[in-house]
This record gives C-alpha cells, sequence and structure tokens, in this order.
C-alpha cells in the first residue's frame, strides 16, 4: 500500500514537472506575415 502511494506521487510530481519545463511555448512561433520594414525594404506598398 505505501509504494502504491509513493508510485502514484512519483507520477504526479513526474507530471507537474512535465507541464512546467514544456519546451513548446507557441506564441514564439506565431508570425503575422511580413511588417512595414519588409515592406520598405522590397518595395512593397
Amino acid at each position: 500500500m505505501l509504494m502504491a502511494l509513493f508510485g502514484r506521487a512519483a507520477e504526479a510530481f513526474r507530471s507537474l514537472a512535465a507541464s512546467l519545463t514544456d519546451p513548446y511555448r507557441p506564441e514564439l512561433h506565431y508570425m503575422r506575415g511580413p511588417g512595414p520594414r519588409y515592406r520598405q525594404r522590397h518595395g512593397q506598398s
């Protein structure tokens, strides 16, 4: 019984640690398209 409780606690800790250190951050990969500097350099209006 004690080992089962310890196993569940360890799994909960692993799950928490994985969620806190998740490297995927979608806001860093969100692209809105070319900005005004790009348009200025490449002659687009």
